[in-house]
């Protein structure tokens, strides 16, 4: 649990089955410049990140404001237990951990009122963390009033589940704003 303020995310951050990260409105997490950082929720743990229209929750690049650019940093990975259309799965982006399940309302937390900006790196070739990567996710999860800026690959990219999503702004990333792939179930509304 995070009590507010600033935190440094350094390198490869997973919370495994049975954990929960919680983020306070008007946190502002930043990643490492040299140990360029990503928050992973694998199957079974959730996130509670809870920000308000007036205090949203910042993931952004820990360069000064200057200075950043797409790709600063990973991105945000939450990894559920909805059916997917492939065998055993494993996410891209270096993770190596598996997604996707048979709980088509998995509940992995919630995201509300969140800024991802200057995400999106390559661990290889066709292999990258997006601004919000969400696989295998159910609809327990609740994913609302989310903007992701100025990323170096997709903004959102669903890799099948069920989830649901509201008010989705995808701006200036470098591919796609919307990414589906594996067998996505899930309904968006709102998205600009």
């Amino acid at each position: 649990t995070l009590d507010g303020g600033v935190y440094t995310i350094r390198g490869y951050v997973y919370f495994t089955s049975g954990t929960t990260l919680s983020i306070p409105a008007g946190a502002i997490l930043k990643s490492d410049v040299s140990q360029k950082g990503a928050i992973i929720i694998e199957r079974g743990a959730k996130i509670e990140a809870i920000g308000t229209a007036d205090k949203p929750i910042v993931f952004t690049s820990g360069k000064t404001a200057a200075e950043r650019a797409p790709g600063d940093w990973g991105g945000i990975v939450i990894l559920g237990k909805a059916t997917v259309n492939a065998s055993n799965p494993t996410i891209e982006g270096g993770i190596g951990k598996q997604y996707g399940g048979t709980v088509d309302n998995d509940n992995s937390g919630i995201l509300k009122y969140i800024r991802i900006e200057f995400a999106g790196i390559a661990a290889e070739p066709n292999s990258e963390i997006n601004g919000l990567t969400l696989g295998g996710v159910g609809s327990g999860t609740t994913i609302e009033y989310i903007m992701v800026s100025y990323g170096n690959d997709d903004a959102y990219e669903f890799f099948g589940g069920t989830v649901n999503a509201k008010y989705l702004v995808p701006y200036a990333t470098a591919d796609d704003d919307l990414d589906f792939v594996n067998g996505y179930k899930g309904k968006i509304q709102f998205a600009m």
